[in-house]
């Protein structure tokens, strides 16, 4: 290594010349090729002060070694300041750079004890000599002043090397001026060819040599982290030591050993209670560390789980709309028909089949801003495109209903309905939603597009649903009754209840107010009122006539836990017998509820239960055995057909249901469900709805024809 070459080159041709008895020229070539080796290899600046250290002392030594100027001590001594100087400012510079770990105050008291430290060295074996040494009287005051000042500088710098080599060159610098002191040198020949500390000079200028040659030599000056190795055994030894230096460095004192040595055990006392104080600190200061640690950890788990769904690991809502300002469009996707999913499986099948979808979803992470739950069954993605937006709602579409979801043995079909909608940031959700609202009432598994229609339709729903909340308390809802008669007497058996409202003096109607307090949840509150105003009106009727009243109920009715106590709490309210009522169901949602207790609880008590529009739905003798249900109501698209109403009624008869056909509007139509035997039949040949007043006249009229 070429390091390594010049290291013995160097050595061995200071040795030898040293010992022949050279010239100084000899030594001069040895150092100036040294010089020509570090500047060939080293740009640092922090090298060419070195270079040019060693360039000075070998210009001081050519001087006085070959020009006509007498050596004399004083300005021999100058002339190689140049040199130690330039050789500390040097190491300096190469002195690695730490990063600060620990505050100003600690560097501060740290330097403070280094540089006193020191101090006491340089007085102790530089200083000292010095003024005892009989040549003192050679040197002035201020060279002695400045020599010591010189040593403890250049002792700082090389404790302070990274480098061994340059450290080693830096003793043999700081060895020859302190060899002279203490050997009580006088004159200027140990300075000079043939003079020890000439010869120390000389191999210091080879070490310096080779610690530019070394590789580690390019890292000297950087930047690197500071070790965490503890000084203490550094610090009490310079506590210690120090107050002992004056003493060993002058013996002849027996006066002073007491004291120095009570010093320097009092100041290494303090060092370690003051090592035991830090080791407290850097206990708590650890344990402190780790509960922020812990902290911080904590925080990022509960910042991600604030921004994500639990079940499906995808962002949640908020998430969604923090990001919303990055995107154009929203895709919002809701599965069709989850509810039975869940109702008919269980809800863990149901979560897993999130948890599947969300899978499915995330396929299309590289074509969105976000991909998010928003709650329940629904998704977004946030787009930034909406000329590819529809193409892409139709592939969610396609994904979501192209292949079964498997949950265990279970191959559960499922379709989606995709609301879209672009524009301004703020807006995206709420369209997006009155999107998917309409893909769902059109029918479900399609996508639906935001127009300003969707946002006039919605601003009607909610006017109609703050009017019907006003009308539940003003009395601006109210019933109509429908009679219902036996074909074969003519007679009044029955009426259906029906709602209507007034608003602005003007009828809406239901076709309008009933989805919208379906679709806000209000027609349980509807359906309530409707019970009670019915059986308040009836329950005279059927005490003195016989007179019967049906009431339809919502499938938000059914599923109320609490429904069975309300009806019976109404009927006793308001006087009304059970046999009095009938509760009208739809097909579909009397199919959902039969197993429920509910039904069975009511028609212990007498209350009958009716399907309502018979013949649109399932139709099957098989539910007809199965649901808890007393009468049939035909659907009026099917008394033209006297062959499907003739099954429908044998079906009926065959189950000991009674029958009741709607919509008669003909005389004959009614004819003929006479000859049929249909058990009772309404629609507008028999009455139109009408308020109670009317229907009271028409009760009182058909008992007495029957009379």
């Amino acid at each position: 290594m070429a390091w390594w070459c010049a290291l013995a080159v160097g050595v061995v041709a200071v040795t030898a010349a040293q010992l022949l008895g050279a010239p100084g020229p000899v030594f001069f070539a040895i150092q100036l090729a040294g010089v020509a080796l570090t500047l060939r290899r080293r740009t640092h600046p922090g090298w060419l002060l070195l270079a040019g250290a060693h360039t000075a002392g070998v210009l001081a030594a050519a001087f006085w070694t070959l020009g006509p100027v007498t050596p004399s001590n004083t300005p021999q001594g100058l002339t190689l300041i140049p040199l130690y100087a330039l050789a500390t400012a040097g190491t300096m510079l190469l002195t690695r750079r730490r990063r600060r770990t620990t505050s100003r105050a600690e560097l501060g008291v740290e330097a403070g004890a280094v540089v006193l430290g020191l101090a006491m060295l340089s007085w102790s074996f530089v200083v000292l000599p010095y003024l005892g040494a009989p040549g003192y009287q050679q040197v002035s005051n201020a060279l002695a002043g400045l020599y010591a000042l010189v040593d403890l500088i250049l002792l700082v710098a090389v404790l302070r090397i990274r480098s061994w080599l340059l450290r080693g060159s830096g003793a043999l610098l700081l060895g020859a001026h302190l060899l002279y002191a203490a050997t009580d040198g006088a004159g200027t020949a140990p300075f000079l060819p043939g003079g020890t500390s000439f010869l120390l000079i000389q191999y210091a200028g080879v070490v310096a040599t080779a610690a530019a040659l070394h590789p580690g030599a390019a890292r000297l000056g950087g930047t690197e982290p500071r070790p965490g190795r503890n000084k203490l055994a550094g610090i009490v030894a310079t506590a210690i030591v120090g107050p002992l230096l004056p003493v060993v460095s002058r013996p002849g004192d027996p006066l002073a050993y007491i004291p120095a040595l009570l010093t320097a055990a009092l100041c290494g006392l303090l060092v370690l209670r003051i090592w035991l104080l830090a080791r407290d600190a850097g206990e708590r200061a650890a344990a402190l560390r780790s509960a922020m640690d812990e902290q911080a950890a904590l925080q990022r788990r509960l910042a991600y789980r604030a921004g994500h769904d639990a079940l499906t690991g995808l962002a949640n809502r908020e998430l969604l709309l923090e990001h919303v300002d990055r995107a154009r469009c929203l895709l919002l996707c809701s599965l069709d028909g989850f509810k039975e999913v869940n109702d008919t499986y269980g809800h863990q099948v149901g979560d897993e089949v999130l948890r599947r979808l969300a899978g499915r979803l995330l396929l299309f992470a590289p074509e969105a801003v976000l991909v998010a739950r928003l709650g329940g069954d629904e998704f977004g993605l946030l787009l930034t495109d909406p000329d590819q937006a529809e193409e892409l709602a139709g592939r969610v579409l396609e994904t979501v209903s192209r292949v079964p979801v498997t949950v265990g043995e279970r191959r559960i079909h499922l379709t989606a309905s995709v609301g879209l909608a672009d524009g301004v940031p703020e807006n995206l959700l709420g369209d997006a939603d009155l999107a998917l609202r309409a893909a769902k009432l059109a029918g479900g598994a399609r996508l639906a597009r935001f127009d300003d229609s969707l946002r006039a339709q919605q601003s009607e729903r909610a006017r109609i649903a703050a009017g019907l909340r006003q009308g539940l308390a003003d009395g601006s809802l109210f019933l109509h009754y429908q009679p219902v008669v036996d074909p074969a007497t003519g007679r009044m058996t029955g009426v259906e209840a029906l709602m209507r409202w007034r608003r602005d003096g003007e009828l809406v109607p239901p076709a309008v107010f009933i989805p919208v307090a379906e679709q806000t949840g209000l027609i349980g509150q509807l359906g309530e009122l409707a019970l009670r105003l019915a059986c308040t009106r009836a329950a005279p009727w059927y005490r003195r006539h016989g007179i019967y009243v049906t009431v339809n109920v919502s499938t938000h009715q059914l599923r109320d836990p609490g429904f069975a106590g309300t009806v019976l709490g109404i009927l006793a309210e308001t006087g009304m017998p059970g046999a009095g009522l009938v509760l009208e169901i739809t097909e579909s949602v009397l199919i959902d509820a039969a197993d429920t207790p509910v039904l069975g609880t009511l028609r212990e008590h007498g209350i009958r239960i009716a399907i309502d529009d018979f013949g649109t739905g399932y139709s099957s003798l098989a539910y007809l055995r199965r649901l808890p249900v007393d009468i049939l109501k035909i659907d009026r698209s099917f008394i033209d057909d006297v062959s499907f109403t003739r099954a429908i009624l044998q079906l009926a008869q065959s189950q000991d249901l009674v029958t009741v056909a709607e919509g008669v509007e003909t005389a004959t139509q009614a004819d003929q469900l006479r000859e049929l035997r249909c058990d009772l039949v309404q629609g507008y040949h028999f009455g139109r709805p009408t308020d109670a007043e009317i229907i009271e006249s028409l009760i009182r009229e058909s008992s007495a024809t029957a009379a």
